[in-house]
């Protein structure tokens, strides 16, 4: 998390620069660089309007046409045409009518609606069911095209399909490389593989 903050810039570095794609981004303004990035928190917030408002907060513009595209990406069109009023259904205070998975799907369809040209998604499938959490990686596997996209978890089923994966222990980068090569490898990369393959077993 306090990479992606860094990335963000809603923290600059005491020591060193943080790159992206060359350009040093103490020279970037902080919200244009932040309207650049799609991010999905772990507990994204849902606010208690329509649905068709809680997606289209990223792109006040966006037609329904395009929150549609953008929910059927994400892999919620579903259980939003199912709804009682569809896009027009008002959702409560913090998505308290909807489910875990459903928030998240929202959140991911805002995050796509953006056309953003990196993504951060921040523990975004930590608390859901097996079920939820596919439908979800399948939604931003399939929307990626091309785009970088930063995955902070510690459920390690959520980086199996990274190019790299950067393990940080205690504040600092103790592993880089990729699942297959950290599983087999000495470190705690492959101490937290085992240890959730006793716990899933």
């Amino acid at each position: 998390s306090t990479l992606s903050s860094l990335a963000l810039r809603l923290i600059d570095p005491t020591h060193g620069r943080v790159l992206l794609g060359g350009t040093d981004l103490r020279r970037l303004r902080g919200a244009e660089l932040r309207r650049r990035f799609g991010v999905v928190p772990q507990d994204p917030f849902i606010f208690r309007t329509s649905v068709r408002e809680n997606v289209r907060v990223s792109l006040p513009e966006a037609g329904d046409g395009a929150i549609r595209r953008a929910l059927e990406l994400a892999n919620a069109w579903e259980f939003v045409a199912q709804l009682p009023a569809g896009l027009d259904t008002v959702v409560g205070e913090g998505g308290s009518t909807l489910s875990g998975g459903q928030r998240q799907r929202l959140a991911i369809a805002r995050a796509l609606l953006a056309e953003p040209d990196w993504f951060v998604f921040d523990e975004a499938t930590s608390a859901l069911d097996s079920l939820s959490e596919r439908l979800i990686q399948d939604a931003i596997e399939r929307n990626l095209g091309g785009r970088t996209a930063i995955f902070i978890a510690h459920r390690l089923a959520t980086v199996r399909t990274c190019d790299r994966i950067v393990v940080v222990q205690g504040g600092r980068v103790v592993q880089d490389g990729t699942y297959t090569a950290l599983a087999e490898a000495d470190g705690l990369f492959r101490e937290l593989v085992r240890r959730q393959e006793l716990l899933s077993g």
